[in-house]
């Protein structure tokens, strides 16, 4: 396995991991938030400059369903981000401050709006690569042939995770942010900080698990299409 592969998987991680930092906005003072934001888009950067090769062949890209699922999540996510970019300078007060630009209110709803779309988003592609993900990481683990004990253990705690997920999008009120809802009700960091992260972590294992699925169950479909018009 290439070393620069693992490098890349890594820093793609810590991008994943500056996003859900940079939704702790009240955990933090602005000028924070501004510089985690700006290290995530560098990272996000280099993402698509590895990627590049993939871009160009978009125009080829869905040649069967999970390869569509996976062409329109990496546009809506590379839309959504831009936005969140724009808006990041519109608004900024410090990395950005110099710009005599003022976004105002609307720019404001705009940046958080998109920057709940990209966390569902990131979660959604993540789980469209979580079968390499899981290759890279049993590879470099060395982790033998699948068994029973080991297959069912993981199934558990996919469903536990999905399970407190689907509790967590409530909690936070996830589905009132996605549509850019008026919301007074933030998360009170004074009493638990662990537990804002906890709950986002658990989100994203939910979306990357229902969209892993979803990719496999398309995947199943298809292979059954192909051998019912074969004739098999």
């Amino acid at each position: 396995m290439s070393p620069f592969f693992v490098i890349r998987l890594v820093l793609d991680f810590t991008a994943a991991g500056l996003l859900l930092a940079a939704l702790a906005y009240w955990w933090l003072d602005n000028t924070s938030h501004e510089l985690i934001g700006t290290g995530m888009f560098i990272l996000l950067l280099s993402h698509n400059v590895f990627n590049r090769r993939w871009w160009a062949k978009l125009p080829k890209a869905a040649r069967g369903r999970p390869s569509f699922l996976t062409m329109a999540s990496n546009i809506s996510i590379a839309l959504t981000i831009s936005a969140l970019l724009v808006t990041s300078v519109l608004i900024s007060r410090t990395v950005f401050g110099f710009l005599p630009l003022n976004g105002g209110p609307s720019a404001r709803e705009i940046h958080v709006l998109a920057a709940y779309w990209v966390f569902i988003l990131a979660a959604v592609h993540l789980g469209l690569h979580w079968s390499m993900i899981m290759a890279v990481i049993g590879r470099l683990l060395r982790v033998g042939a699948p068994n029973p004990i080991r297959t069912a253990s993981l199934r558990a705690a996919t469903g536990a995770i999905a399970a407190w997920g689907i509790h967590s999008l409530f909690v936070m009120g996830i589905g009132d942010r996605l549509i850019a809802r008026p919301s007074i009700d933030f998360w009170d960091f004074q009493e638990s900080t662990i537990g804002f992260f906890l709950h986002h972590i658990a989100i994203l294992g939910t979306c990357a698990c229902a969209a892993h699925y979803a990719a496999v169950s398309l995947r199943w479909a298809g292979g059954v299409k192909q051998r019912t018009d074969a004739g098999v």
